[in-house]
């Protein structure tokens, strides 16, 4: 029997079975295949339409950066056109962190490389770069020699979104030379951050911060400038595409004569103290000596804990402007100033004699003279030339302090000068009403006497010691010191002179300071061709309270400052000055010495007709 003989098979229900099944299947796959439809075109309108403009945003970024370009920073010259603040190219690393693969291996690497920096500085920076916007850019604040710049290079293939660049950095080709005049710059601290424009410092992390350099901030600083471009995906910069170029900051050029600068500074050699020169006639300074000194291109990328602390803890302080900043008692400075005023006003003449023993006896207290034997009959002239105490004691009995007062302040005493440096210091012009606003107490004879010689309250910075003897040099044109060259012409106030032969009178008691026998300061201007004026003075770091100065048995700290001022030539004076040697002795000993060294290379080098002999050094600017 065939076999379909035995099959059985209803096909019309099979059928019927069979498309049902398919029917199922197929609608299940068309509504999955809605599902899918829908899903990609809600993300496809997503991407499109809500988040165009973000996700355009990005896909940009990717492509094209913008970058800020700092500007290049005027240059510092002297007035002879020696540059003493440049701007050297150097290397250094620049990241964006959303382009960096791992932060932590790129920390160590660097470490590796700049091993010339302590790990801890570089590991601070990465702490903080690990919380800053991710699609910035940041600049390592440290610099990379050619060597370790060649190091990076072979490695960069595994340090994405870290890009080796060339930007320019502030140096100071004469190190530690006029340090306190030029300033320094350093990065800018969340303070100064406060008060900048952000626009004016885009790209920039460095500013002045003390000095020349922060004074004339907006003169050397210049403006930003924009560069846009390509880059791939690992931030390697492909093409530049467009740029709007920087505006660089101006140079400027100071009044200093950097050699002459170098000249003072070595005769301090490690003595603290000041020398201040100036140019009587315009106010320029050519020399400004503030020691000890320190090297300002330590800060320029930011200096280690390390050699911060040791300039902190010095005992010599080197940070402090000793030629604005440092206030001493004036000692017998004064003295020329002090005569003047007395008889200019009618208080004594300065022919008229007192009596010296050695000392003035006023109710229970003897007010020694620095001699104790004393100098006998004492008139105007040899009371400057001797420096007799005992003289101004009496004419301060006479005078009263608060003529003193208005004998010295036009001179500049207790006031700013208005030099183009931040920070300067006042010093202190007693007066009665002086005392009682600022002490609360009336004011004391006793008080007047000591004041006469420029001790008690009295204090001065040496830049105005050297003004006030530039004043007393051109007879009474008053000048403002400054440090930058200008082309304009200040008009300059004149103190009132009742009668010009007083201040040749005592201007020639200067000059017989000297260069007669008896000056205080004659064996140290023995040798020189031209008439110079001075006057020497020793001021008193504490009270002796009537016992003997022993320099031997003090502390170093407790001897006597040396004071001396002074200009040249007398008749037609080209240079005032101005020297304090801190707990160094007496005046006629070290600061006259010093100031006469000064005095006599500037006039070499400057005008040497004063020497016929001598070969010129520099040619003498009109």
């Amino acid at each position: 029997m065939p076999v379909h003989e035995h099959l059985e098979f209803n096909s019309d229900s099979d059928r019927f079975h069979q498309k049902n099944q398919f029917r199922f299947r197929l609608y299940i796959a068309f509504i999955f295949t809605l599902i899918l439809f829908a899903i990609l075109i809600t993300r496809m309108t997503q991407l499109q339409w809500v988040e165009h403009d973000r996700y355009q945003g990005l896909a940009e970024g990717n492509r094209i950066s913008i970058e800020t370009l700092p500007p290049t920073r005027g240059k510092i010259f002297d007035r002879n056109h020696i540059l003493l603040a440049d701007n050297q190219p150097v290397y250094t690393l620049k990241f964006i962190r959303e382009k960096m693969d791992n932060i932590d291996s790129a920390t160590l690497a660097i470490q590796v490389i700049l091993n010339n920096i302590e790990p801890k500085r570089i590991y601070e920076f990465f702490k903080k770069f690990k919380q800053k916007n991710r699609s910035k850019s940041y600049t390592l604040p440290f610099t990379l020699s050619e060597e370790q710049a060649a190091q990076f290079s072979v490695i960069s293939h595994k340090h994405p979104g870290i890009t080796l660049t060339a930007r320019l950095k502030r140096t100071y080709p004469y190190g530690a030379t006029a340090v306190h005049a030029l300033g320094y710059v350093g990065r800018i601290n969340q303070k100064e951050l406060k008060n900048l424009d952000p626009k004016a410092y885009r790209g920039t992390d460095i500013i002045g911060k003390s000095g020349v350099e922060k004074y004339y901030e907006s003169t050397l600083h210049g403006s930003p400038g924009i560069q846009q471009v390509e880059t791939n995906v690992r931030g390697r910069i492909l093409r530049k595409l467009e740029t709007l170029p920087t505006t660089p900051g101006k140079d400027i050029h100071l009044t200093l004569d950097i050699k002459l600068q170098q000249f003072a500074e070595a005769l301090m050699g490690e003595m603290r103290g000041s020398i201040i020169a100036i140019d009587p006639q315009t106010g320029e300074v050519l020399a400004f000596v503030s020691t000890p000194v320190f090297d300002p291109n330590l800060f320029v990328d930011g200096i280690d804990h390390k050699s911060y602390n040791t300039l902190v803890n010095d005992p010599n302080r080197p940070f402090i402007n000793r030629a604005i900043n440092g206030r001493y008692p004036p000692g017998s400075t004064t003295k020329p100033f002090m005569a003047l005023g007395a008889i200019e006003n009618n208080f004594i003449s300065p022919n008229q004699k007192i009596y010296d023993p050695g000392f003035l006896a006023y109710k229970d207290h003897r007010y020694r003279d620095w001699k104790r034997t004393g100098h006998g009959l004492v008139d105007m002239n040899k009371a400057i030339v001797e420096s007799c105490d005992t003289y101004f004691y009496e004419l301060s009995l006479d005078m009263g302090i608060d003529n003193i007062h208005n004998a010295l302040a036009p001179f500049g005493f207790g006031a700013h000068t208005g030099i183009d440096i931040y920070g300067e210091s006042k010093g202190i012009l007693p007066s009665q009403q002086w005392k009682k606003e600022v002490k609360g107490k009336s004011w004391y004879r006793g008080e007047t006497i000591i004041s006469s010689i420029g001790q008690g309250y009295n204090l001065t910075t040496p830049l105005q010691l050297a003004r006030a003897a530039a004043i007393l040099a051109n007879r009474g044109k008053i000048i403002r010191p400054h440090l930058v060259r200008s082309h304009k012409t200040e008009t300059l106030e004149q103190i009132e002179i009742k009668k010009i032969s007083n201040w040749e009178k005592v201007i020639q008691s200067m000059e017989n300071v000297m260069h007669s026998k008896k000056g205080t300061a004659h064996k140290h201007a023995l040798h020189l061709p031209f008439k110079m004026a001075g006057k020497t003075g020793t001021a008193q770091v504490f009270s002796l309270n009537a016992g003997d100065y022993d320099a031997e048995t003090l502390d170093k700290k407790l001897h006597d400052h040396s004071l001396f001022i002074g200009f040249a030539p007398v008749n037609n004076p080209k240079i005032a000055i101005s020297v304090i040697a801190e707990n160094s002795g007496s005046g006629s000993k070290t600061a006259a010495p010093i100031g006469v060294k000064v005095i006599e290379q500037f006039l070499k080098m400057y005008y040497p007709e004063t020497y016929p002999e001598q070969t010129p050094v520099n040619t003498r600017e009109n």
